[in-house]
């Protein structure tokens, strides 16, 4: 008998549909099997889903899985299931996540938003000042490294938002993700296009990843802990950051745009 397990989408970063970062979430599937909830990913043809477990005492369990097994977690993923877990008929404000790792995510309704802590991911000055000329077609003003991806940092936004990566070099890079950022205009304090083609990933939609990186360069490079990021990919969003020295508080509005249910076989 196929299993049937509670499925919503939901776009994080965005409240338009056709904005944002959309990611699947799964709901009651206790006592499956991890290859059951890894065929949900192939079944969905989703790049990763999170499966949220049931509440204890306002601790809620979180996993993640690919369609080839289980997964650390991406930042829209976990703001989905915050989404789920917040807004799903529970009309709560508050939770705590505990993924498969151990770590554990606060999060906190802000309004129409919803903040998740992250903890920070250090970067460091590196000299790629000519490769990411060669791979992004503009040359940064700084380049960093961190364990998800190398940033390139610009003074100026247009050069973000006219990027024509070589995604062929981009894909040569020692790390997931390439991130160009830089100031933002009057709409926001920054702006951020993320590329990832090594894991099938052109362009990030919207990477809450990347701002556990940037978001403590820009806040000591602006004067401000509180950041709003604008990703500037086709489908756009928008990020409202905090630094709190460990931890970047990544939050952003959502809404839940499919609510059913999936048959998974056993």
């Amino acid at each position: 008998m196929d299993a049937r397990v509670n499925l919503f989408q939901v776009v994080t970063f965005a409240t338009d549909p056709l904005h944002g970062n959309p990611a699947f979430v799964l709901s009651g599937a206790r006592g499956l099997s991890d290859d059951v909830l890894i065929s949900a990913c192939n079944i969905l043809r989703a790049d990763v889903v999170a499966v949220l477990d049931e509440d204890d005492g306002g601790v809620t369990p979180l996993r993640f899985f690919t369609g080839k097994g289980p997964h650390g977690g991406a930042g829209h993923a976990t703001l989905a299931a915050a989404h789920v877990a917040l807004r799903n008929g529970l009309a709560r404000r508050a939770v705590t996540l505990h993924t498969s790792n151990g770590d554990r995510r606060a999060v906190e309704a802000e309004g129409e938003r919803i903040a998740v802590d992250f903890p920070v991911m250090p970067g460091s000055r590196v000299d790629r000042l000519a490769d990411m000329e060669t791979a992004l077609g503009a040359r940064p003003t700084e380049t960093w490294v961190a364990p998800f991806g190398y940033v390139a940092i610009y003074d100026d936004a247009a050069a973000i938002a006219g990027m024509k990566p070589d995604l062929a070099r981009v894909a040569a890079f020692d790390r997931t993700a390439v991130i160009a950022t830089a100031p933002g205009r009057e709409a926001s304090d920054i702006v951020i296009r993320v590329f990832a083609p090594n894991v099938g990933l052109p362009e990030d939609p919207v990477c809450g990843t990347a701002h556990r990186i940037i978001v403590p360069y820009w806040a000591e490079r602006l004067g401000r802990k509180r950041i709003h990021s604008r990703q500037l990919s086709p489908r756009g969003g928008d990020l409202w950051c905090e630094d709190k020295g460990e931890v970047v508080v990544i939050g952003g509005e959502s809404r839940l745009v499919i609510d059913g249910t999936i048959r998974l076989p056993h």
